[in-house]
């Protein structure tokens, strides 16, 4: 990810800018790296991979004066499988799956799709690893679209995995 802007009106070069955060639910702003602007006036930071893994604001902020704050909204990587892709009515099907980053002892909820409407067929409390597994028993035949869902908390906005196609045969 990279945070980038500029001085506005007036040039100022190799001018100090500091990159604030304030992770969701903490207190105060911190101060997170520090880069010079160019001839232009111009600045960026640069952030590894993983370095945004929950909500946060930013600001950055030079010679006394603080840009606006950014709200950052990051949802989780929820994902989900199935020990198969078809299964008899009445018979068992594992689904498992895995939250990054770790949301260890919170409660997933498995929806299933029911026309225009998602409905709750059951919740998994994640593992010390982040993973869930689950086992239902479905009562009708048919093309069945589940998903799994992590409820928003203070660290990610509500996260939802991608689509699962099962058969449920007679």
């Amino acid at each position: 990810m990279v945070i980038s802007g500029a001085f506005v009106g007036t040039t100022v070069s190799g001018a100090t800018v500091v990159l604030w955060h304030e992770l969701a639910g903490q207190p105060s702003f911190t101060q997170v790296s520090q880069t010079t602007t160019d001839s232009a006036g111009h600045y960026s930071f640069a952030l590894g991979p993983g370095a945004v893994m929950a909500d946060q604001a930013w600001y950055a902020s030079a010679n006394g004066v603080k840009s606006a704050t950014i709200e950052q909204l990051v949802m989780a990587l929820v994902g989900l499988s199935s020990s198969s892709h078809a299964v008899t009515v009445g018979h068992s099907l594992v689904l498992r799956g895995h939250v990054t980053p770790s949301h260890a002892g919170q409660t997933v909820l498995i929806e299933q799709s029911r026309g225009a409407a998602w409905h709750v067929i059951a919740r998994a409390r994640l593992g010390s690893g982040s993973s869930y597994a689950v086992s239902h028993r479905f009562s009708q035949a048919g093309a069945i679209e589940l998903r799994t869902v992590l409820p928003g908390d203070q660290r990610n906005g509500k996260s939802v995995s991608r689509s699962l196609k099962v058969t449920v045969k007679r």
